[in-house]
């Protein structure tokens, strides 16, 4: 049988085409995103340009001034003897170091730490964490004359819903300032209780005195425990969250719907401040239900349990004399502050500061 000439020379053209196809694309200079822009350097994973990361994400923690009882009278004495009396600064210095630096807690640096900041916070301090890689917001402070918290330090916690201002950022991980972490925690943006949820509309939940609700929100958060006394896994059926560990998309609806609240007396329990308005705002049968976070991410009220069942951080202040603190995590704790101390000290020394 006699091939037809015109199949023939179809054929060749096909041929023809796909290999100056492929020639060009050996020969082209690619600059695509799909491929990583710096060499690795030996023993560490290809880190991919910003651009492909996608949604911006973040951690942050929020810093007050310091309300320690026994602080010092001026911030020239607490400096004097390394900010030891101001535990909140230090852990947050801890928590940088973590999040940004540490190799032992699996750190992973491409993820901006933010500290939110009161003006209160002296520039010494600010100027210490912004060296130690944060990035520091200085924002008013929150607050309504109705509002007194159970504990003194906690007068201006509400602050900390400023960050739902930030509204550049699609997803931020808030974590305490007092917490301990031993195991990367880049994956929680990922988990899916940090999905976008659909506002409920149940008129019963609709108070006409309060703001508007926004359309769409994502908060996410775990229960708490309450004691030391608690199960590795816990109990799913938490109802009460603990806003020391939360994950959150900032929207300026939902920060406007917040501080509608602060103008209603007695809306909620004032003695933990904003932890019981967003226990309020996101209540399980409201129209913004929190939604429950993968158990391992975080435990307050940590014991060594939680630690060797696989939990990554861990709320509690390790920095204090409390006996009641687990004595496996505070050496953690505490290793990794002398880790700290000493990555530092060395950087800076290598600078010459």
């Amino acid at each position: 049988m006699t091939a037809n000439p015109r199949t023939i020379i179809l054929c060749i053209c096909l041929f023809l085409a796909s290999a100056l196809i492929t020639l060009s694309l050996r020969t082209s200079s690619h600059t695509g995103t799909w491929l990583p822009s710096v060499r690795p350097s030996k023993g560490s994973s290809p880190r991919l340009p910003h651009r492909l990361i996608g949604p911006k994400v973040a951690f942050a923690t929020f810093l007050a001034a310091n309300a320690n009882p026994d602080a010092k009278a001026t911030d020239e004495e607490s400096a004097e003897i390394h900010d030891e009396d101001d535990g909140y600064f230090l852990g947050t210095r801890v928590l940088a170091y973590q999040l940004l630096h540490s190799q032992t807690a699996g750190t992973n640096n491409s993820i901006p730490f933010i500290v939110l900041c009161t003006k209160d916070v002296s520039e010494r301090k600010r100027d210490r964490l912004k060296r130690d890689g944060a990035i520091v917001v200085v924002v008013d402070k929150l607050n309504a004359d109705w509002v007194t918290p159970a504990n003194a330090r906690w007068r201006d916690v509400m602050s900390k819903l400023r960050l739902f201002q930030l509204t550049e950022y699609s997803k931020i991980l808030f974590i305490d300032a007092d917490t301990l972490v031993t195991k990367p925690l880049d994956g929680v943006f990922y988990d899916e209780a940090t999905l976008t949820q659909a506002t409920g509309t149940n008129p019963a939940q609709i108070k006409e005195d309060e703001g508007a609700l926004p359309r769409t929100y994502m908060f996410s958060t775990h229960g708490d425990f309450w004691g030391y006394d608690h199960p590795y896994p816990p109990d799913p059926n938490l109802n009460y969250l603990n806003c020391g560990f939360f994950v959150f998309t900032p929207s300026k609806v939902l920060f406007d719907y917040y501080t509608s609240l602060l103008k209603l007396p007695g809306r909620f329990d004032p003695g933990f401040p904003e932890q019981n308005l967003l226990n309020y705002a996101h209540r399980r049968d409201g129209n913004m239900p929190w939604k429950p976070l993968w158990y391992g991410w975080n435990v307050n009220w940590p014991t060594e349990n939680d630690w060797r069942g696989g939990a990554r951080s861990f709320h509690a202040k390790y920095w204090d004399g409390d006996p009641s603190h687990d004595p496996v995590l505070k050496a953690i704790w505490k290793e990794q502050r002398a880790e700290m101390t000493g990555f530092y000290r060395g950087k800076e020394l290598g600078s010459g500061r």
